[in-house]
């Protein structure tokens, strides 16, 4: 009985694992699509993920954003934006 016990468990489990397996796989796919370094300037809309947090959000008016080396790179926050003005070559590769 206890063994019958324990694979119900461990069945229900991984069942219960599998959906957020999922979930992360999805997650990493949108991340995929959402470049962080642009090589022109894009437009208010276009999907965008930011170069030091990795956070996705979409370009507005008020975006910020710098020319560097020739690439656009767009940020979520002021605060991700000084952090890019300190070592801006650690998030443009």
């Amino acid at each position: 009985m206890k063994s019958i016990l324990t694979s119900l468990c461990l069945a229900g489990f991984l069942f219960a694992a599998g959906p957020a397996s999922s979930a992360h796989a999805d997650e990493a796919k949108a991340e995929a699509s959402s470049p962080k370094v642009f090589g022109s300037a894009q437009k208010v809309g276009t999907p965008a993920t930011c170069p030091v947090t990795g956070e996705q959000f979409t370009i507005a008016k008020d975006t910020l954003h710098v020319e560097y080396k020739g690439k656009h790179v767009y940020f979520c926050c002021p605060g991700c934006k000084k952090s890019f003005d300190k070592n801006p070559d650690k998030y443009t590769k």
